[in-house]
């Protein structure tokens, strides 16, 4: 994470402040001719020269279930189905980029933003008031490392593909070299130890 810059520390740390910090939110799809920019305001704002319009949208908190990476989801309302026509027209936005970034509206004229979350967005729903997305981090997290493992009691190839060389018509194996069809050929590691 990006450390604060000196503004932003010292609004952060104000007792009082007549403006807001503002989150920002930035759809990036291979469909649209120019990102979707959003504010969390009750007015447009100008930063790095782009305008961002202002859109109600919230975030639910991150989903951590231990089984699957982590993700959040974010709503954007959906009155006058604007968002909704672009995720109708776009495949549901899947694979967006979406960058969130936190601004402080005194400091608009810093090109920097204090916070910047990158993320992208893996399934949408909606109905009649809000257009959910769910963002998750790095898709890299979702590809195993090594490839390849070791196992002594399983067997790594599918049944009759080219390297099991099972062409028979005997039952399916379970994967076991006690039930491998052809145990020359067996794919998995029984020289292993346990």
């Amino acid at each position: 994470m990006n450390p604060w810059t000196a503004a932003g520390i010292l609004e952060k740390n104000k007792l009082s402040n007549d403006l807001p910090f503002l989150v920002l939110l930035e759809i990036v799809h291979k469909g649209l001719e120019a990102p979707v920019r959003l504010v969390r305001n009750n007015e447009d704002i100008i930063w790095n020269g782009n305008i961002y319009q202002r859109f109600p949208f919230d975030f639910d908190g991150i989903n951590e279930d231990g089984q699957e990476l982590p993700s959040i989801n974010l709503k954007v309302s959906n009155v006058g189905g604007l968002i909704e026509s672009y995720i109708q027209k776009y495949n549901g936005f899947c694979d967006a980029e979406v960058t969130i970034m936190v601004v402080h509206a005194a400091h608009l004229d810093q090109k920097e933003a204090e916070y910047v979350l990158h993320l992208t967005c893996d399934a949408t729903r909606y109905d009649e008031k809000w257009v959910t997305f769910c963002l998750s981090g790095n898709k890299e997290f979702n590809y195993r490392f090594p490839p390849n493992r070791y196992m002594r009691d399983f067997c790594k190839w599918k049944y009759k593909s080219v390297r099991c060389g099972y062409c028979g018509m005997a039952e399916p194996c379970s994967g076991t070299l006690a039930t491998c069809r052809i145990p020359e050929r067996f794919g998995g590691e029984p020289g292993v130890s346990g």
